[in-house]
């Protein structure tokens, strides 16, 4: 009687661990399916690939990218948590009021271990230029974090000294006159890159990637880099094709933005034995893209300032972009030293320790105006 019984309890035991297994899985939040066990010699490409393609489609959407203007921040100061990611000593000598100073390659720590996301409008990222603010909304974007924003132009759109060393320093049309205007031809589709983290689940890959793509930092390329040795990058002109004929890099070649990068249409014609430099019109989207590109493991860059740095005017002349000029620096006042004020600290995080293979964070939904998000 003792045996049968003890059988009937490891019975029992074995199938609630089955149970178990085949009802926390969370590979894939976003249509919920059922997977009994990870896949042991899983292929983490394919593995993230499906989760962010049916967990968002990030690259896309049509929220992408998440950019809002100086004069939104200045208006919503305290609704909204604001996170510079430039050099401490930069940060010390002057940012906007309540702004917090974290280092990029900190970022994803600092937001779990010290940010309630979901207690903010918005959680904008600032930087010099809107580059790495955009390069970084997108990870946070992938996260889960759907209230993560770039101010566009940087603190260039706040402050004028920082416009006139960065924004105002860069723009320029110096590659004008070499422009093309014939098609460039895609290349065949090939594999996505290998990506190995020693993780099973898509979003736990995600992260995996996300806090390495981060660490190493490297997301951009100069104009000048690319003209001195063009044969060295896959030019990605991420314009409309209307744009795209009336004169692109040489070379480049024309991808539909919010359109082009699935699995299913042309990412797979990307290289991966090759850089690949993306540029938009002010480099702030080519950044978001760039982000995801390099969490799929591709060796991809954006191309500093976008179009303003090699064919400025024109985009104005032509009516095909963004162009910065002087109406875009609001100068508005900083605030020095090393800490935001008292009021306008982060709301803290729960210290409950976080489970493992956690879904990404549930952000509040807020109400978005259209004309803040878009463009590059």
């Amino acid at each position: 009687m003792k045996n049968k019984t003890s059988l009937f309890i490891a019975l029992f035991l074995t199938l609630t661990v089955y149970s178990g297994l085949t009802s926390c899985s969370n590979d894939n939040p976003a249509d919920k399916k059922v997977i009994t066990e990870p896949e042991k010699n899983i292929k983490e490409n394919q593995a993230l690939i499906k989760f962010l393609e049916q967990s968002g489609n990030f690259i896309n959407n049509k929220r992408i990218p998440t950019l809002v203007s100086a004069d939104d921040v200045k208006a919503n100061l305290g609704n909204y948590l604001i996170i510079d990611l430039r050099r401490h000593s930069d940060y010390t000598a002057g940012h906007i009021n309540g702004a917090i100073n974290v280092a990029s390659e900190n970022l994803l720590s600092y937001m779990k271990k010290n940010v309630a996301a979901g207690t903010y409008d918005k959680i904008v990222l600032v930087c010099y230029s809107g580059q790495k603010a955009s390069f970084s909304a997108m990870m946070l974007q992938l996260l889960g974090y759907s209230n993560a924003y770039a101010m566009k132009w940087g603190m260039s759109s706040w402050d004028k000294n920082t416009a006139e060393k960065k924004w105002l320093k860069k723009i320029s049309d110096k590659y004008a006159s070499q422009l093309e205007k014939k098609e460039n031809p895609k290349l065949p589709k090939t594999e996505l890159p290998e990506i190995h983290t020693g993780k099973t689940l898509g979003y736990d890959i995600l992260e995996a990637r996300a806090d390495t793509v981060l660490k190493r930092s490297e997301f951009g390329v100069s104009i000048d880099e690319i003209m001195k040795n063009p044969s060295d990058y896959y030019i990605i002109n991420y314009w409309p094709d209307y744009n795209y004929v009336k004169g692109h890099l040489p070379g480049a070649v024309q991808y539909t933005p919010k359109q082009s990068l699935t699995y299913d249409t042309e990412l797979l014609t990307l290289p991966t034995d090759k850089k690949i430099a993306v540029y938009c019109f002010t480099g702030q989207h080519a950044a978001f893209v760039t982000a995801y590109l390099q969490i799929l493991g591709y060796d991809a860059y954006s191309v500093f300032y976008g179009a303003n740095s090699f064919m400025h005017s024109k985009l104005t002349s032509l009516k095909i972009g963004h162009a910065f000029t002087q109406k875009e620096i609001k100068n508005y006042p900083l605030i020095q030293g090393e800490l935001p004020s008292p009021e306008n600290q982060p709301a803290q995080a729960e210290e409950e320790t976080e489970p493992d293979n956690a879904p990404a964070p549930v952000i509040k939904k807020k109400a978005v105006k259209e004309e803040e998000e878009g463009g590059c």
